[in-house]
């Protein structure tokens, strides 16, 4: 949007020179590591060989249209702990949404072992100029997380680890990181999603785009169950 609005404003020539996608396609191509994705996600899940459902929806190939949202904004004081608790503890505010949601996803599955999927930018490993390019990078990678008796901060501090350790990897095939699991063919690895996202301004705010009106939007995705954070 900021480049619209450049151009919106006649200052175009202050945009850096743009990254042609298939330059970045080619750059992660060749920094690939199947061998390393491979035992990565083996490590990770060779033990996991049932699926933590919630609810037991473990419907993964629905279009997404037929879908109940909920927006919920945490009050200032909640937001405020939050971040205070995990500058305390040097972790990331993503650490400890993933850790909570895994506690969710544990008491509604019945598993204390529970693998979910998190949305992963994709641009963290793909080179220089990543940011000034178009196209399709964002990937969804199971993260596994253990919720049984373990002190919340160890958890916490696992958690942030494992991320990190998640994101070498954003490259990799979902597909790839399912056959490394115990999980039975057919059946899927997970079915809840955890979407934690940075956001500088809300797209739906018109007053943040002057001369542009924002008309519609709309998330979907075929997980039966899922959570977007929005930290901006």
């Amino acid at each position: 949007m900021y480049e619209i609005q450049a151009f919106m404003e006649n200052q175009a020539q202050t945009l850096a020179e743009p990254q042609p996608f298939r330059n970045l396609i080619a750059q992660t191509r060749e920094g690939q590591d199947a061998h390393g994705h491979e035992h990565f996600f083996v490590e990770m899940l060779t033990e996991i060989d049932t699926p933590a459902l919630p609810y037991g929806l473990s419907d993964v190939r629905h279009d997404g249209f037929d879908v109940t949202e909920s927006h919920v904004m945490l009050s200032q004081d909640l937001n405020s702990r939050l971040r205070g608790h995990a500058k305390r503890m040097g972790v990331s505010l993503a650490s400890l949404c993933h850790l909570a949601w895994a506690q969710v996803v544990s008491r509604t599955s019945g598993q204390e072992q529970v693998v979910f999927g998190t949305v992963l930018l994709g641009r963290m490993q793909s080179g220089s100029g990543s940011d000034r390019a178009m196209g399709l990078f964002i990937n969804t990678l199971p993260i596994r997380i253990d919720v049984r008796d373990t002190p919340v901060e160890r958890s916490i501090r696992q958690t942030q680890t494992d991320l990190a350790a998640l994101l070498e990897h954003e490259h990799a095939s979902l597909a790839l990181a399912q056959r490394c699991s115990g999980v039975a063919a057919g059946a899927p690895l997970f079915s809840t999603l955890l979407n934690y996202r940075h956001n500088t301004g809300n797209p739906s705010d018109n007053s943040d785009f002057p001369g542009m009106t924002v008309l519609d939007g709309q998330e979907r995705t075929n997980y039966p169950f899922m959570i977007s954070v929005e930290d901006g």
